[in-house]
C-alpha cells in the first residue's frame, strides 16, 4: 500500500504496521508481458488454496441429459378382432396383465359360421371333379381367415364327427393389455376381443431443451436410467416439432427389455452420449469469464508466478471445457484460487493498491529484497 517505504530486513511498515516480506525480484520471461504476471509467496497461495492440473489433451464427448416416459412401440401394439360370430362358451385369457403366446388356446367358440366352414371343407376333401382342387383351397382358406390354424384344419380329415366348439388360439404373442370379453357373451364379426402388446422392446420418448437437441444425431447413443435400471440405447428418431409450451423437443429411443424389468410409464431419465475428437480441455474451475474474455492463470515457473492467458472455449463437456485456443498440451493452469489471484492482478494493474509494501534496499544480506503486507 505504501511502496516507497523500503528496508533490507524484515519488520513492519511505520506507516500502516503491516508486516514486510519477500518482494519479488521481478525476473520474468522475455515473452511474457509485466502486467499479465502475478507473483504470490507460500503463504499467499496457501491462504488462496491455489492448486494447478496440467492441460491434457482427451478423447472429448458432449452429454445432454433428458426426461421422459417409456412407451409401447406402436408396431409391437395388437388388436385381436372377432373373424366370425359367435358365442364364447370358455376363456382361458381371463384377465389383463397375463402373457399369452402365439398358438394358444385364448377361448372355446360355438360359431355357426366355423361350423358351415368346416362342412363345406369335409365335403371339398372327399369331392371329386375338375374343380376338386379349387373348392377344396378355397374352403380352406376360408377356415383360416376364420382363424383356424393349420393343424387345427388338418385334425377335422380324421373326426368322424365335425365338433360344436371350437378352440380359437391366439394370432400374436405378448402381455393382455385390455379384455373386452367375458364367457358367455356373444360376438359379431369385428368386434375388438384383446388388446395385446409386445413389451420385450420398448420406446424411450425423452425431452431436451431445443438448443441441447441439435447436438444429438440420430444413431447417437444413449444410457436410459429407469425404476433402478441403466440400459444402453440408440437414438432411433427426433421429432420435428418443438414443444410450443416447454421449448423441448422429443427424442426416442429403442431399448431391449427381454426380461421385463423396464414397464411402460416408467419415468425416465436419459443421457445422451456423443464423442467429438480428441481436443484439449480445462476444469470448469479455472476459467474466469469476463463477460469479454476468458482468461486462466498458466503457471509461470516454481517461484509463485502466474500468467493472465485469454482462451478460446469450445462445448461445455461434464465438468471440462473443450479449449479452442490460447493453451498448449503440458503447460500447467490454476485450477482453484483463480479468482484471488485475479483480484491480486487487478489491483497491480489499478497502479499498486495492494496492501503491499516494496522493500528494497541493499538486501538484507542475501542478496534478497523484502515486501510485506496483506491484500483483502
Amino acid at each position: 500500500m505504501h511502496p516507497q517505504v523500503r528496508s533490507d530486513k524484515p519488520g513492519v511498515c511505520p506507516i500502516c504496521h503491516m508486516d514486510l516480506v519477500k518482494a519479488s525480484n521481478g525476473g520474468q520471461s522475455d515473452d511474457v508481458s509485466p502486467d499479465s504476471l502475478v507473483s504470490l509467496n507460500d503463504n499467499e497461495q496457501r491462504i488462496a488454496n491455489v492448486s494447478t492440473v496440467v492441460v491434457t489433451s482427451e478423447v472429448v464427448g458432449q452429454s445432454i441429459r433428458g426426461y421422459g416416459v417409456l412407451e409401447i412401440p406402436e408396431p409391437n401394439k395388437k388388436v385381436i378382432s372377432a373373424r366370425f360370430s359367435g358365442r364364447i362358451e370358455r376363456l382361458f385369457a381371463n384377465a389383463p396383465g397375463m402373457r399369452i403366446k402365439r398358438g394358444e388356446p385364448l377361448f372355446v367358440v360355438y360359431s355357426p359360421d366355423i361350423i358351415q366352414g368346416a362342412h363345406e371343407y369335409r365335403q371339398a376333401r372327399s369331392g371329386s371333379g375338375p374343380n376338386h382342387e379349387s373348392l377344396l383351397n378355397a374352403a380352406q382358406v376360408k377356415l383360416q381367415l376364420f382363424g383356424l390354424s393349420g393343424g387345427q384344419i388338418a385334425a377335422l380329415d380324421t373326426m368322424e364327427s365335425l365338433p360344436l366348439v371350437m378352440e380359437y388360439l391366439s394370432p400374436v404373442s405378448g402381455i393382455i393389455m385390455e379384455k373386452r370379453v367375458v364367457e358367455g357373451i356373444y360376438v359379431t364379426e369385428g368386434a375388438s376381443l384383446f388388446e395385446v402388446s409386445d413389451i420385450s422392446t420398448l420406446w424411450n420418448i425423452a425431452e431436451v431443451y431445443e438448443a441441447d437437441a441439435t447436438v444429438v444425431r440420430i444413431g447417437d447413443r444413449a444410457t436410459v436410467f429407469a425404476g433402478g435400471h441403466s440400459i444402453r440405447g440408440q437414438v432411433s428418431f427426433i421429432y420435428p416439432v418443438v414443444d410450443p409450451q416447454t421449448r423441448t423437443i422429443k427424442i426416442r429411443v429403442t431399448v431391449e427389455n427381454p426380461r421385463g424389468n423396464l414397464r411402460p410409464n416408467m419415468y425416465t431419465e436419459t443421457v445422451f452420449q456423443r464423442q467429438q475428437g480428441v481436443s484439449l480441455v480445462v476444469p470448469v474451475g479455472a476459467v474466469l469469464m469476463t463477460g469479454k474474455r476468458n482468461i486462466v492463470y498458466v503457471q509461470a515457473g516454481k517461484d509463485g508466478r502466474y500468467e493472465a492467458r485469454e482462451i478460446g472455449l469450445g462445448a461445455r463437456i461434464d465438468d471440462n471445457y473443450e479449449v479452442t485456443w490460447g493453451l498448449s498440451e503440458g503447460e500447467r493452469v490454476v485450477r482453484e484460487g483463480g479468482y484471488l489471484i485475479d483480484s491480486e492482478s487487478r489491483l497491480k494493474i489499478d497502479g499498486g493498491t495492494a496492501h503491499q509494501h516494496a522493500v528494497a534496499g541493499e538486501g538484507n544480506g542475501k542478496g534478497e529484497n523484502l515486501t510485506g503486507g496483506h491484500q483483502h
